[in-house]
């Protein structure tokens, strides 16, 4: 009888443990443009990034000098099991030109092969126009929603995707975002819940 007590509470405890042990997990900053230098101007060869689970920070800065854009590229892969929950506009982005807003697009696979001044947003996954306005926003949603694009809801799967970050006006604009990226919940730990929480409530129903 004792171990028909105790198996439940064991069960439902190693769930528990090993959802706070992923939920702890941070990545901390990604690329920082002023320790690591400029992220690629190409959106056809990015900056290859390795996002881990939990926040990811991302630091740097576009806008244009002496007639040139700055355009940043990166990309990234999410590993089986992994999704992209949240893209963040952290405190310290600026805009610069005459609207104050830059521009952000993500495009699967890992190369961003749309002209940047095609003027199409045909090929891209979503994109948006962005400042200093949207500072504590998630803006991954609002992407989907980019006119032209292809669009998506949701978290972004496992896969490849390559960014594209730039603002024409003049001067320097800086940002920082927060790539939030979890687990997908596996099923069998799912199921181990349920056992649990089964196993405790015929073990409440015997005790009265």
């Amino acid at each position: 009888m004792t171990r028909l007590r105790v198996l439940p509470l064991l069960l439902c405890a190693a769930y528990a443990s090993s959802a706070l042990a992923a939920a702890d997990e941070r990545a901390g900053t990604v690329w920082n443009e002023e320790v690591a230098g400029d992220l690629a101007n190409s959106g056809t060869s990015p900056t290859v990034l390795a996002l881990g689970l939990g926040s990811n920070l991302l630091i740097g800065r576009t806008g244009r000098t002496a007639g040139v854009v700055d355009r940043d590229y990166f990309s990234f892969t999410l590993p089986e099991g992994w999704q992209l929950d949240t893209l963040s506009v952290l405190p310290g982005t600026t805009a610069v030109g005459t609207s104050g807003l830059s521009f952000i697009a993500v495009q699967a696979g890992s190369q961003v092969t749309v002209s940047p001044t095609g003027g199409s947003a045909a090929g891209l996954l979503g994109w948006m126009h962005y400042g200093e306005n949207d500072v504590g926003t998630d803006i991954l949603q609002i992407m989907g929603f980019g006119g032209g694009a292809i669009g998506f809801t949701g978290s972004l799967p496992a896969g490849s995707y390559a960014f594209w970050i730039q603002d024409t006006g003049t001067g320097v604009a800086n940002y920082r975002f927060d790539f939030g990226v979890s687990a997908v919940p596996e099923p069998a730990a799912g199921w181990l819940m349920l056992a649990g929480a089964a196993g405790l409530l015929a073990w409440r129903r015997r005790s009265a």
